[in-house]
């Protein structure tokens, strides 16, 4: 009899685990991730302004960012890079090349 209930509780258990990870138990956070995908969808729609950069030695995305703004930037540095990455098809920000030319991001306040 104790290996019967034993055997119930660990299939009770497995289904819990199972139910847990493919339906989730807190419908809130799925919602709040949908409605978060649908602004920057949004934001995307939007015609990026840019200005066309050549890199230097020791240039990053960001230290290039913040040489053009006399201002901390509008937007995170997540958004700064899928900006940069849009502008330019194929190319990673964490990738430049010394003496190439990028299309970097303008953010008007």
């Amino acid at each position: 009899m104790k290996k019967l209930t034993g055997l119930l509780v660990l299939c009770f258990v497995i289904y819990i685990v199972y139910h847990d990870v493919t339906n989730g138990t807190l419908p809130a956070a799925t919602t709040a991730t949908t409605s978060h995908v649908q602004a920057v969808k949004a934001e995307d729609k939007e015609a990026l302004n840019y200005k066309m950069m050549k890199v230097k030695a020791g240039d990053t995305l960001l230290s290039i960012i913040e040489k053009e703004r006399s201002g901390p930037l509008p937007v995170s540095i997540e958004q700064l890079i899928k900006d940069f990455e849009s502008l330019n098809p194929g190319v990673k920000a964490e990738s430049l090349q010394i003496g190439k030319t990028y299309k970097f991001p303008v953010y008007n306040e």
